[in-house]
């Protein structure tokens, strides 16, 4: 797996919207925290535009990703938002520039299409963090220094405590996934994510348990966990009981999916639509240790 040059102070960083709109605010303060890292944040063309729930028109938002990767100057780009939006214009996306001067790619929900895509087609790691429209809750310092690590290759190694639903056991293999609904949605396209001898990460936010149950067991039919040497569950936030009760946690939901496999599963990793989103390489090397004391996640890189 390629893995894009971490940052250094000076270079310049490119903000997008290639999904949902971001209010000006929050893009202000991200360009504020991006200045206090000596980094040089650069103003995409999605920045400011809206149509409908969307920052511009899918042209725009597609060109403005387009700009983005072919910038050699600009050495990582980060999502302002998720929400939808990139299924529209991916296919349009030429990646050729990026395929021989790799950059990183920040952030999370609808970026999973991204991550999975550069991932599957170009075997190119990103980086599944913190974005800026999460300042609208509050500056989280956990979430953004662990970005700030990703970005300029300081050592990751996170320690989450046990929690009852774990298996234990230990994987070395590289880290994928994302957001579960857009994982499901790209199955078929050629954002497609390949979880054959990976560790997959998971997360989901504001669907009902059948919902997620639906999605879990789509993946499973479509081979997604035949393969796979280790689950880490993320923040599963929101996540609606049905009328009537569905009769499963969402955590129960997510072991019940994978309860016949012997893989690793760590429950409880702050990442995805929680409070704190701790930055995560995908296509890195990852080392999981799930104890009946605690879990342990190290980078290779």
């Amino acid at each position: 797996m390629t893995q894009p040059p971490f940052l250094k102070p000076g270079d310049k960083v490119g903000l997008i919207s290639t999904s949902n709109y971001t209010e000006q605010q929050y893009i202000d303060e991200a360009v504020r925290i991006l200045q206090e890292w000596k980094l040089e944040p650069v103003l995409g063309a999605t920045i400011g535009p809206r149509e409908g729930s969307f920052a511009g028109p899918d042209e725009l938002r597609r060109a403005d990703l387009q700009q983005m990767l072919d910038d050699k100057e600009i050495k990582a780009v980060l999502e302002t938002m998720g929400g939808y939006g990139i299924i529209r214009v991916i296919d349009q996306v030429n990646f050729n520039s990026f395929k021989y001067n790799p950059k990183w790619l920040v952030g999370y929900s609808d970026t999973t299409f991204l991550h999975s895509h550069v991932q599957g087609m170009l075997s190119t790691s990103s980086i599944h963090g913190t974005m800026a429209a999460d300042l609208e809750s509050g500056y989280e310092a956990a979430s953004w220094e662990s970005l700030r690590k990703a970005l300029f290759g300081e050592k990751l190694r996170y320690t989450v405590r046990a929690h009852p639903l774990n298996r234990e056991g230990r994987s070395d293999a590289t880290l994928v996934g994302g957001t579960v609904s857009v994982l499901c949605n790209a199955k078929g396209t050629i954002s497609e994510v390949n979880t054959n001898g990976k560790i997959l990460f998971l997360e989901e936010v504001g669907e009902h348990r059948f919902r997620l149950d639906s999605y879990l067991t789509s993946m499973k039919k479509a081979g997604k966990f035949d393969y796979v040497k280790g689950l880490l569950v993320g923040d599963l936030v929101d996540i609606q009981e049905d009328e009537p009760p569905f009769g499963k946690t969402p955590e129960e939901i997510v072991l019940d999916a994978v309860k016949e496999y012997d893989f690793p599963v760590c429950f409880g990793f702050p990442a995805g639509h929680g409070a704190v989103n701790k930055a995560l390489i995908f296509g890195a090397p990852v080392h999981l240790h799930v104890s009946a004391k605690s879990s342990t996640i190290s980078f290779q890189h």
